[in-house]
């Protein structure tokens, strides 16, 4: 009996030293798992400072896009009123324009009535005889020494200004002096004017109608208004053309970096469609590739053993299969920090579930992938086990399983020890 109290007291000892082992172990992965969760939390917040950016810039880049294209509306409509204006000060300068050239008709016409007076006063001249041509001929000289008549002493004062200006008129004037002295004492015989030559004469006055004295100074201010809303329309248009270079630009730009990710997305997409399917191609194409703004995106696959088809065409297993092509082909080209799929196996076999997995493991260097599944393959492929129950008591437990360690501790040689110890210590007692 003592041998067997003493060899229970060794195992029990043996026992509590195991134990002791395995708290140090245990404190010592805890310890690890502190370090790890502090740097994953580390990481965590780089990438969430550098998704930050990138959202911060990705927003800079559309307000700047939202402004161009509100300043590029603001210059339409301020050169739609400038044009406005234009017309208007175009429609009055041109109203100006003919009122002056109206005025400037009225006093040709005015200087060819003039003409044809001084003609019709050489032709009364003219029918005087020979006293009228002798006054004509012998000019001012003579007219002054015979002096003019009381009647037509204004007149004669009147016209020496304009004579001093133009002989003619002066010897004209004197001409009448003459023969208005003479006139005097023997009144001639004259003809009426006809009343059609009157009428005539007066229409013609009427048509003339009434000069602006102010036509010139109106037409000075229209055309220096005229000047500047020319400048502000040249200012508009020059403003204009840099904002359609600069939204060219950008549309260069979009396009450019649009046609190179679609290109890689494309290349991307085949090679994970035959990784998935084993074999067969697939193709991205564009509905409207002259217009990328408005293009569509359309799918076309080929599984092996059937032919090119359009994904609506597609059984539903393959059309999942070819959704997760593109979502992986996606993060391939543009990788993300974390990505939930939510059961996206549900309608893969077992063999699809094999390759689906393959795929699954070859992103998860750079994107943690959260995946709801209830796939036993999927599940034996992952990093971290959460799952939920409710108990009797009706609350949710979250129970969490890390699947690389539980195996490192039961692959452990004194894990098997130790239950080969207990199993033989139960047994005893």
């Amino acid at each position: 009996a003592r041998r067997d109290a003493e060899g229970v007291r060794a195992r029990a000892e043996a026992a509590v030293g195991i134990d002791a082992e395995r708290v140090i172990r245990a404190e010592n992965e805890l310890a690890a798992l502190v370090e790890r969760e502090r740097a994953a939390q580390q990481e965590m917040a780089d990438v969430s400072e550098a998704v930050a950016e990138a959202v911060a810039h990705e927003a800079g880049a559309r307000m700047a896009i939202v402004a161009l294209e509100s300043a590029d509306a603001v210059d339409r409509r301020r050169l739609a009123e400038t044009e406005t204006l234009a017309a208007g000060a175009r429609s009055r300068l041109r109203l100006a324009e003919e009122r002056l050239r109206a005025a400037e008709v009225a006093e040709l016409e005015s200087r060819l009535g003039l003409e044809t007076l001084r003609e019709g006063l050489l032709v009364e001249l003219a029918g005087l005889g020979d006293l009228g041509l002798g006054a004509l001929h012998a000019g001012p000289d003579a007219a002054a020494a015979n002096g003019p008549s009381p009647a037509l002493a204004v007149e004669s004062d009147g016209a020496g200004e304009a004579g001093a200006e133009d002989p003619e008129t002066v010897a004209l004037t004197a001409a009448l002096a003459v023969a208005g002295a003479r006139w005097a004492t023997e009144p001639p015989v004259v003809s009426v004017s006809s009343p059609a030559r009157i009428a005539r004469l007066r229409r013609h006055f009427h048509e003339l109608g009434a000069a602006n004295p102010s036509a010139v100074e109106e037409h000075a201010a229209i055309r220096t208004r005229l000047e500047g809303l020319e400048a502000q329309e040249s200012d508009l248009r020059a403003a204009i053309v840099d904002t359609r270079r600069l939204i060219d630009e950008l549309s260069a730009l979009v396009t450019r970096q649009f046609r190179t990710t679609f290109q890689a997305l494309e290349s991307a997409f085949d090679a994970r469609f035959r990784q998935l399917f084993d074999g067969g191609f697939a193709r991205l194409t564009l509905t409207d590739p002259s217009d990328l703004s408005a293009t569509g995106v359309e799918i076309v696959a080929r599984p092996p053993g059937k032919k090119a088809q359009a994904l609506a065409m597609l059984s539903g297993g393959e059309r999942a299969l070819t959704a997760v092509a593109l979502l992986f082909a996606m993060l391939q080209v543009r990788p993300v920090p974390f990505c939930v799929l939510d059961e996206v196996d549900a309608a893969l076999d077992e063999a699809n579930i094999g390759r689906f997995v393959a795929a699954l493991r070859s992103l998860a260097d750079r994107t943690q992938f959260i995946v709801i599944t209830h796939n036993r393959g999927t599940i034996e492929a992952a990093d971290a086990l959460y799952g939920v129950t409710v108990g009797d008591d009706s609350v949710s437990r979250v129970i969490s399983l890390r699947l690389d360690e539980a195996s490192a501790v039961a692959a452990e040689p004194g894990m098997a020890a130790d239950g080969a110890s207990l199993e033989h210590a139960t047994a005893a007692g």
